[in-house]
């Protein structure tokens, strides 16, 4: 919800990737130029990064309350 910076890995090593604040899951962002090297055209492709979210399965009673707050101000029932 909030954003972040990531640390994902490419052929040539771990690069920095910003991820926007109001990214969704499945979210598709492209690393220019960290991709396969192609033998015909002599140029180096993107790598795609797909987002995943992972959503905890228990939260403690302090962050169902923090939650819960949130829906309020957001008018979410």
């Amino acid at each position: 919800m909030l954003g972040a910076e990531i640390e994902v890995p490419t052929l040539t090593g771990k690069v920095k990737m910003k991820v926007p604040p109001g990214t969704q899951p499945h979210m598709t962002f492209r690393l220019r130029n960290k991709g396969f090297y192609n033998l015909h055209t002599k140029r180096v492709g993107d790598q795609l990064v797909v987002v995943e979210v992972d959503i905890p399965k228990r939260l403690s009673l302090k962050e169902r309350k923090l939650f819960e707050e949130l829906a309020k101000l957001r008018n979410i029932k």
